[in-house]
């Protein structure tokens, strides 16, 4: 596909993206505008997450940092999303921010495969936070690790290093937090 095709093809994408319920924000960015930063993935094995080691789709079963750098550097450019949802609980705001994440999940895998069936052979979505398919990772007891639901999970991006609020303050994307909302962010790579 020709850049100039490849490019309307990725406007596409935004368009179908802007008409998902709670989706704010659907830009282009230029993968070069992708922060990846070791200390993104040194927070999720040192600082305290408590996914880590737990879900497939977390460190350390995903790439390394230096693996994803090495594979974002394959790609030039991204589909940024941005889905906001409300938070009604203030006293028990996890599990509403968990429903918004796998809405932002199912948005990001939706875009992945509408990304294919657009021409673009090696998109790849990755969403924001742990993966929130399975209550608990079946695979992870397994002798042999392996995704009960491989079609649909998708690694994060923090899970690759990548520095989601530097990438958005870089892109003018302001991201602010509230007792009120939650903001998921999510990309799809496009090659």
């Amino acid at each position: 596909m020709e850049l100039l095709t490849e490019i309307e093809k990725a406007k596409e994408l935004v368009d179908t993206a802007s008409t998902f319920d709670n989706v704010k924000l659907a830009k282009l960015i230029h993968t070069r505008d992708i922060i990846v930063d070791e200390r993104v993935r040194y927070q999720c094995a040192y600082s305290g997450c408590r996914e880590y080691g737990r879900k497939l789709m977390c460190p350390p079963y995903t790439l390394s940092v230096d693996e994803f750098k090495k594979v974002l550097s394959r790609y030039y450019m991204a589909l940024l999303v941005q889905l906001e949802g409300e938070i009604t609980n203030k006293a028990n705001w996890e599990p509403e921010s968990d429903r918004w994440a796998l809405k932002l999940h199912d948005v990001v895998y939706q875009l992945e495969n509408k990304a294919f069936g657009l021409g673009f052979p090696f998109a790849a979505a990755l969403i924001g936070g742990s993966c929130k398919l399975c209550k608990e990772c079946p695979g992870i007891n397994s002798p042999n690790p392996i995704c009960v639901h491989r079609e649909k999970a998708r690694p994060s991006m923090e899970a690759m290093g990548v520095d989601v609020l530097k990438t958005c303050s870089n892109m003018g994307i302001n991201m602010e937090f509230s007792p009120d909302k939650v903001t998921w962010t999510g990309f799809v790579l496009l090659s």
